[in-house]
């Protein structure tokens, strides 16, 4: 048949050229693996935080993530392995399928490599199609031999396309209508940090409703700004808390003693204090309770945005608990994200003490705390019903296939 000649067609051609040999950068680990791959410029974030919901909801289970460009910020996790994606040559493609051996297969987008996806598909892998999109079929090799995507959409056990454009260019691909699944596409969403009921319950006693505001992973040229901002606030909002977050105790330190020489009382959560009546700063220095200061700010200032050289929160993490968002003009690669916050008033931008202690006084009033709130969860549970499924859909796989190893 016709599909047959132009994808072999295609697969002959890629191979004339010489291929080097494949190194990976890891061994493949013990017990399940799923390789993702990011096809679409831009989204691998969103990829990133569903094999981060995946690893943590699936325990012992690994994540191979590719993408076409850009790379993947894995925090350090030992579930999540990121690889160079290798040229569409026979011989590579099998050489990779091969050592990672993927249980599961999730492409995104589309931008199909036919070796790639029949190596994966002729190792037994199941394979899945998520977020296919209309123009994810369209490259020039798509237009010269349109055969090739129509053959490889087939190989794939389940696919879900994200709108009803994207609906209709699978089925004019040849897929049957009644195995295409229509879902929105992903987006990021934060992660929830962790935090203990005790610790939320021991402030949240100590502040018997003050209000306050969260400075998250403040730097040491971030201080002085902060505090400056603070006294601002403070001349409006009399009870107002600063929680004055930072990564690590010698950053606390510095940090204590800036408030000190503001004539500011401070308290230090890291030695046991609570914050009394008389408290306007409280120092947390310990980077793993993040998690618990966005639980109870319902404002936080992201650190490292008021500096060039400091690495910036994540807005998303900050929006997944319930707290407005004011962040710096130095926000590195993550501009989109804050932009989108930003756009759908979940997050208010400033530049120094002056606009960082209007912000915190405006922002602090309750009612504005939970409008900019409420849209900062909007924005994060955006696509939340498309990663559920797709959870479903892996987890399902991966337990038929342990039944069928017992």
């Amino acid at each position: 048949m016709r599909g047959s000649i132009g994808l072999a067609a295609y697969r002959s051609l890629s191979a004339r050229r010489t291929a080097p040999d494949y190194t990976p950068k890891r061994d493949r680990p013990t017990g399940e693996v799923v390789w993702l791959h990011a096809a679409q410029d831009g989204n691998n974030r969103a990829l990133l935080d569903l094999a981060l919901r995946l690893v943590q909801m699936r325990h012992g289970t690994h994540v191979v993530l590719t993408a076409a460009q850009g790379d993947f910020d894995t925090g350090g996790s030992a579930f999540l392995h990121v690889e160079d994606i290798v040229g569409d040559h026979p011989n590579l493609a099998k050489a990779f399928v091969q050592h990672w051996k993927p249980d599961v297969v999730i492409w995104a987008w589309g931008g199909l490599r036919p070796n790639l996806i029949l190596a994966a598909a002729d190792s037994g892998a199941y394979m899945i199609l998520i977020d296919a999109a209309h123009n994810g079929f369209d490259g020039r090799r798509d237009r010269w031999l349109p055969e090739v995507p129509k053959r490889l959409i087939a190989r794939f056990d389940h696919v879900i396309a994200q709108d009803a454009d994207a609906h209709l260019r699978v089925a004019q691909l040849g897929r049957p209508l009644s195995r295409i699944e229509l879902s929105p596409p992903l987006h990021p969403f934060g992660q929830m940090l962790p935090a203990a009921d005790t610790d939320i319950d021991d402030v949240m006693l100590a502040l018997s409703g003050r209000p306050s505001w969260l400075a998250a992973r403040t730097s040491r040229d971030e201080g002085r700004i902060v505090l400056g901002a603070h006294r601002l606030a403070v001349r409006t909002s009399h009870r107002l808390l600063l929680i004055l977050h930072a990564t690590s105790v010698a950053d606390g330190a510095h940090l204590l003693d800036l408030a000190q020489a503001a004539g500011l009382r401070a308290a230090n959560w890291g030695i046991g204090q609570l914050p009394d009546d008389n408290c306007q700063v409280l120092i947390a220095d310990a980077d793993d309770e993040l998690g618990l200061w966005l639980r109870i700010a319902p404002v936080t200032f992201l650190g490292g945005s008021l500096h060039p050289d400091h690495a910036v929160c994540d807005p998303y993490t900050a929006a997944a608990h319930g707290t407005a968002i004011i962040y710096g003009p130095h926000v590195g690669d993550k501009a989109d994200d804050f932009t989108r916050l930003t756009n759908a008033h979940a997050a208010r931008i400033v530049n120094d003490k002056q606009t960082l202690g209007r912000a915190v006084t405006q922002m602090i009033a309750p009612d504005q705390a939970a409008q900019m709130a409420m849209a900062g969860w909007d924005i994060v549970t955006q696509g939340a019903h498309s990663l559920d499924r797709i959870i479903d859909l892996v987890q399902t796989q991966l337990d038929t296939r342990d039944r069928g190893k017992t």
